[in-house]
């Protein structure tokens, strides 16, 4: 999985996570954002 493709599933559960919890803002950090990620990397998702 690349970072294009996390940040589209983060933008589709963006309304959900809105509405559910009064989330306001998403976003992505970490080995993923600069591209080095590894094999056993975790997703960091900033809330």
């Amino acid at each position: 999985m690349g970072k294009q493709e996390i940040i589209k599933i983060i933008r589709n559960k963006k309304p959900e996570m809105e509405s559910r919890y009064g989330v306001q803002r998403l976003g992505l950090f970490g080995s993923y954002v600069k591209e080095r990620q590894r094999k056993k990397s975790d997703i960091d998702i900033l809330v």
